[in-house]
């Protein structure tokens, strides 16, 4: 009779939840605070990290074999169109996509009108500055490097920082009337562009640290104070100290783009996927992260209580504008990071690199023709 009652208490204990599988690009410390969160709001997940650098292409694979697919992925905005468009994702349900969502980050999510996605994050190209000095006179880049140059001493020859990397090129590209796509590029557009860009380095801008070492550099210059102005994004608001004496001013042409949660079209358990998007854009997890990160956070209402660096990230942000939303965009930076360098560094005209570029562009464009 006893292992009778033994065995059907057993039965009566409840299933253990399934875990809901989770890829993402987090860094370590912010997995860090993930796993914290999830722990402390009882939420099972199985996650796993995929590096940045390689995640448009294993995220692809993955969907593509649609064999061992997880229930939700966070993404680099500029990855949603090549997704869509190979039918490799489902659209969020209703519930979700009627949350107070800012404008910026409610356009990240959509393409031609239709949601596909969460909005997890909203980032972009700023000027960073320290709270006593002055504010270009307008987000012109003419009055950014004109700024620049009234900043420069013995003790700080270079007062601009710029990254060599076409994300960075954007603004000049869009000054002289071009666009980051195969067909912004005609002319002479981009040689206009990319001279201007590469006449900065040794000038205003410090020439460029070896490849790879340019995120460390750029922090290291900040803390002892050999910049005045610091071209960057949200992303790199954690490696500042005293966020309280910084300030941040719109920057004219700038990209803005974002992460964002999606669903594969290959989910075992999407609706699970779904709960866990809401969970990490909920109002407390938003606020975590931006208290943490300087995450600019993508609620209205937890914008509205976020640190003010953070909601003048936000208004800043908001001249900004979207990449194109195409499926080669993400593929035009190979070519175009190389040709920026190597005119930065005197190896090509910007009139070769342009070329070079140009024809890189119109290969990708014709693979990607029906």
């Amino acid at each position: 009779m006893i292992a009778l009652i033994a065995g059907a208490a057993a039965c009566r204990e409840p299933a253990r939840p399934t875990a809901i599988r989770f890829l993402h690009t987090f860094g370590k410390e912010e997995t860090e605070l993930f796993n914290a969160v999830m722990a402390e709001r009882q939420i099972v997940v199985d996650s796993s990290l995929v590096p940045f650098a390689r995640g448009r292409q294993v995220i692809g694979e993955i969907l593509r074999a649609r064999t061992d697919c997880p229930d939700l992925i966070r993404i680099d905005a500029t990855w949603l169109p090549e997704l869509v468009a190979g039918g490799l994702l489902v659209a969020p349900p209703p519930a979700l996509t009627a949350h107070d969502w800012t404008p910026e980050a409610a356009a990240l999510a959509q393409l031609r009108g239709a949601w596909w996605a969460v909005p997890h994050s909203v980032d972009g190209l700023l000027v960073v500055r320290e709270a006593g000095t002055p504010a270009p006179a307008s987000p012109g880049l003419a009055d950014l490097v004109a700024a620049a140059r009234a900043q420069h001493t013995a003790a700080r020859p270079y007062p601009l920082s710029i990254r060599v990397d076409g994300y960075w090129f954007v603004p000049w590209l869009r000054d002289e009337g071009g666009e980051l796509a195969p067909g912004g590029i005609a002319g002479d557009v981009a040689v206009r562009a990319m001279t201007r860009f590469a006449a900065l380095f040794g000038d205003v801008v410090r020439p460029p640290p070896p490849s790879g070492l340019e995120q460390d550099d750029e922090g290291r210059r900040w803390a002892n104070h050999e910049d005045a102005y610091w071209i960057t994004g949200p992303w790199q608001f954690y490696q500042i100290g005293n966020r309280a004496q910084i300030a941040v001013s719109a920057l004219a042409h700038a990209p803005r783009g974002g992460q964002l949660l999606v669903v594969p079209a290959c989910a075992r358990h999407a609706e699970d996927g779904w709960r866990l998007a809401d969970e990490l854009t909920s109002l407390p997890v938003e606020t975590r992260f931006a208290a943490k990160f300087a995450t600019v956070p993508t609620r209205i209402a937890a914008l509205a209580t976020a640190p003010a660096l953070l909601r003048a990230a936000g208004d800043a942000l908001r001249a900004a504008a979207m990449l194109p939303r195409e499926p080669e965009t993400p593929l035009l930076f190979d070519d175009l990071n190389a040709a920026l360098t190597a005119a930065v560094l005197g190896d090509t005209t910007p009139q070769e690199a342009v070329a070079g570029v140009q024809r890189a562009w119109q290969r990708l464009t014709r693979r990607a023709a029906p």
